[in-house]
């Protein structure tokens, strides 16, 4: 009994062994064949995307369906992450951005590699390097123009003390024309006018040869001791002394009006509103000394004449210092008096509007001067301001010490009937290359050192972007001179080579 139940055993355990050893062998046999053509499979597919066109490779890339920006890119799922739930798995087979197709160990059996399907992409040399330096060319982008650097932020008590040497003297403000009071507290200011250079021929005056000698004849009772000076007025002579002869300032024609205002003859002015470039006026192309392209109603004055204009009544003065640094711009129209102010607008360093207003003339408006002072008749007609009054609410910030900042300011202080000696003129910062009394515009200036275009609507001009671009230019004349004072400070710090002759001398 006890052999029998060893037999059995015996077999049982025989049975076992050859179970084992038979599954073994099958699936050896399965690995050794299957397995083989499993991996010749996955080569074919391999150069079959391989040996793909290169051309549809490079249109799907370019398609922009699959363009994906550099965040996206970072932030797209795994996509294999799905198809495994192993820990083993998601560890060592992660980072393919395709479905895993083969995984095997090296020769030694320390690393695994994985092939996955992947889109190969095709990508010449050009490409690869417009890659890599894409950065740089986007700095030096060609497409768009240099611009010029742009001034650093700057505190106002910083500016004023960077702008203290800029400051126009008494001489200079007395030669480019700027308003100066006679005496100490009082309202009455002075102004000297230049000569304006002749850009347009002279008037032609016609003299008669054959005209009687003017001999001065007194009254029937004149004795000839001069005493025909004591006869009576007749009304020609008083009419005389209420009419003043004026010179128009834009076809240079000379015209008379009265004290009250009134034209003692209606002529049309016929002029040339564009400035003379060469020999041929920027208005109309025309030669020079041609007949002008523009009609006007009447004949026009500034209000000044050439050589010494005064005493000039109704100017006003800061009394108590304020600080601070603006800049201003106004706009004129043409009165029976002359310019008067119509529009005006104040600026912080920062491009802030401090103050901007409409301003009523006092006097009959002859030409709004809309070309290019913007003003119309219907921006008048709500305009319920006075002269007096602006000059209230400018002197409400306005100080003694207040820095004040424009184009040909000279023009701007005397419309606005204001005394002030703290002024910085960018015509003076920005000279014109053959000197004195030639003035740069603000339009030139603009363009060449800020790279802007101010003054080009042909509805007239803005006087805050007139008086915004007068302060950029001054900062930018800041921020260089503080540069240059940096780069000078750093050049003599740098340590020189020791000379024994120039340290005995």
């Amino acid at each position: 009994m006890g052999d029998i139940q060893a037999g059995l055993n015996t077999n049982v355990f025989l049975v076992a062994g050859i179970t084992v050893f038979l599954c073994i062998l099958i699936h050896f046999v399965y690995k050794t064949f299957f397995g083989s053509k499993k991996k010749e499979i996955f080569k074919d597919e391999a150069e079959n995307n391989l040996g793909a066109p290169a051309e549809e490779v490079v249109s799907e890339t370019k398609s922009p369906q699959n363009r994906v920006s550099g965040k996206s890119k970072k932030r797209a799922p795994w996509k294999g992450k799905t198809e495994f739930s192993h820990p083993w798995h998601l560890k060592n087979l992660k980072g393919h951005p395709g479905t895993v197709l083969m995984a095997d160990f090296s020769a030694n059996g320390k690393f695994m590699a994985a092939t996955c399907d992947e889109t190969v992409t095709t990508v010449d040399s050009t490409s690869i390097a417009a890659r890599l330096h894409k950065p740089r060319d986007r700095r030096l982008s060609p497409s768009a123009p240099p611009t010029p650097s742009t001034p650093q932020r700057i505190s106002s008590k910083e500016l004023a003390e960077a702008l203290r040497p800029h400051l126009l003297s008494p001489e200079r403000m007395w030669a480019l024309g700027y308003p100066l009071e006679i005496e100490p507290n009082s309202s009455k200011a002075v102004v000297y006018i230049n000569p304006p250079l002749r850009s347009r021929p002279l008037p032609h005056t016609t003299w008669d040869v054959n005209a009687p000698e003017f001999v001065p004849s007194g009254s029937q009772g004149d004795s000839g001791r001069g005493s025909w000076g004591s006869t009576p007025r007749s009304d020609s002579d008083e009419e005389a002394d209420t009419v003043d002869i004026h010179l128009c300032v834009r076809c240079d024609k000379m015209f008379q009006i009265t004290r009250e205002g009134e034209y003692l003859k209606k002529e049309s002015c016929v002029y040339h509103w564009g400035r003379l470039s060469g020999d041929r006026y920027a208005c109309c192309n025309a030669v020079f000394g041609t007949r002008g392209c523009t009609v006007a109603c009447f004949h026009v004055w500034s209000g000044t004449r050439p050589g010494m204009n005064g005493p000039l009544e109704g100017y006003v003065r800061a009394r108590s210092p304020r600080g601070g640094v603006y800049a201003l711009d106004a706009e004129m129209c043409y009165t029976t008096a002359g310019l008067e102010l119509a529009s005006i607008a104040v600026i912080a360093p920062d491009g802030r509007l401090v103050y901007k207003s409409l301003v009523k003339p006092s006097s009959p408006v002859v030409d709004h001067n809309t070309r290019f002072s913007g003003i119309r008749p219907r921006d008048l007609g709500r305009a319920t301001k006075t002269l007096r009054d602006v000059q209230n609410d400018i002197l409400g910030f306005v100080g003694t010490d207040t820095i004040l900042i424009g184009h040909a300011l000279d023009n701007d202080l005397r419309a606005l009937k204001l005394l002030h000696s703290a002024v910085v003129d960018t015509c003076a910062l920005y000279p014109h290359a053959k000197g004195f009394p030639l003035r740069r515009s603000l339009r030139a200036l603009s363009k060449e050192l800020l790279g802007r275009n101010v003054q080009r609507n042909t509805a007239g001009h803005s006087p805050l972007e007139d008086a915004r671009a007068a302060m950029d230019l001054v900062l930018l004349k800041v921020h260089e001179e503080r540069a240059n004072r940096a780069r000078k400070s750093n050049q003599s710090h740098v340590l020189q080579p020791y000379d024994p002759l120039v340290s005995a001398a």
